[in-house]
């Protein structure tokens, strides 16, 4: 099992203790906060209890362009271009490096991956049938 491998069934961890804990304070779960909630904890290292940001990562390289997401569909073309970057490398050096990459850029770099993320691991979770789509 690669390192992105080990990360995505340490998401599915972190997501499937969230949901839990939701459900048990009687909570609505929405999935997609579920996801952006446990990989900010990969992006901080924090383990707040309640979902607030997101990120999602696939072992695809699908582009930045092709997601569907508004607020990357507007964002400028060397970000577009250097989160896709960042995205292709994934399968190899998983979330946290790339992650790490992402932050010697700065925080604004950090945001866009962050959402990017959510997004592609969302749909990663949903093709893996760890998340029913809505």
């Amino acid at each position: 099992m690669n390192n992105l491998e080990l990360e995505i069934a340490q998401l599915q961890q972190k997501i499937e203790e969230k949901k839990n804990l939701l459900e048990q304070q009687g909570g609505i779960v929405e999935e997609k906060e579920l996801v952006s909630s446990a990989l900010n904890e990969m992006f901080t290292g924090s383990t707040g209890a309640t979902p607030n940001v997101g990120a999602t990562v696939s072992s695809s390289s699908q582009p930045v362009s092709d997601m569907g997401t508004s607020y990357l569909d507007n964002i400028d073309e060397q970000t577009a271009e250097t989160i896709s970057l960042l995205i292709q490398k994934l399968p190899t050096i998983g979330i946290v490096k790339v992650v790490a990459e992402a932050e010697l850029a700065g925080p604004y770099l950090v945001d866009v991956l962050h959402d990017a993320l959510v997004d592609k691991m969302y749909e990663e979770l949903v093709q893996r049938g760890f998340i029913k789509a809505k």
